[in-house]
């Protein structure tokens, strides 16, 4: 029977000193106790995690925004409010800063300017242009903007490129013959071949012609033409 109450007593004790053992443990790591949540706004990840690891709590980001006054890496906001109260190993929701955001341009149309006259605009609205591509058209002048990209209006870049164009395709042909020709006739067929012809003298018919005809012209080029009677010459 003593040996009994030996045993029953042992057993108690040693019940009590391992519960205090473990009350000990907890009371020394933070296990079992509330903590309270510190501010970190305006820390980085890493200053928030330190802090947080001496709490056993953890740092939980839920997201990403621009800010134009929290460096990049920082934390713009808590969504778990500080002075909260926490039991060991939970988690802080945070926002985290991706720095400033991009800035916006007001854009204007340039099609139709010609791009240096675009390029003093832009470098006057602190943006500049980026790829310019040249392209023939037959509406627009050489030298102007045909397109641009981005479009007109508020944008998020600084760059512009641009389409502009190099004028209409070259056409060669051989050039008529005029000579004979009355001044209204060789003045239809210069008109349908995009001639610029040019007369000298008086008359009502084309006596001689420079370039001569068969000779590889350009379409805009110019044939001189002289104009005179069309009568021979008598000595």
């Amino acid at each position: 029977m003593k040996n009994f109450f030996k045993l029953l007593m042992y057993f108690v004790i040693f019940t009590v000193v391992g519960a205090g053992g473990a009350y000990l443990v907890f009371e020394k790591t933070g296990f079992g106790k509330t903590g309270v949540v510190p501010s970190l706004t305006g820390k980085s990840v890493s200053e928030a995690t330190d802090i947080l690891n001496k709490r056993t709590l953890s740092l939980a980001i839920k997201g990403h925004n621009y800010d134009d006054n929290v460096q990049g890496g920082h934390i713009i906001r808590q969504l778990t409010e500080p002075g909260t109260k926490a039991a060991p190993g939970s988690e802080v929701d945070v926002i985290v800063s991706k720095g400033k955001g991009q800035e916006m341009f007001s854009l204007p149309s340039f099609e139709g300017q010609l791009l240096d006259e675009a390029k003093l605009t832009l470098a006057n609205l602190e943006m500049k242009a980026g790829k310019v591509t040249w392209a023939h058209s037959d509406t627009v002048e050489k030298g102007m903007i045909i397109a641009q990209r981005p479009l007109p209006g508020n944008i998020k870049v600084n760059e512009i490129n641009f389409l502009v164009s190099l004028g209409p395709y070259d056409v060669f042909y051989k050039c008529p013959s005029f000579v004979n020709m009355t001044a209204d006739d060789a003045k239809m067929l210069a008109e349908q071949l995009g001639i610029k012809l040019s007369e000298q003298e008086e008359g009502g018919k084309v006596v001689s012609q420079r370039p001569a005809a068969g000779e590889i012209i350009r379409k805009g080029d110019q044939v001189e033409v002289t104009l005179g009677s069309g009568r021979p010459s008598w000595f």
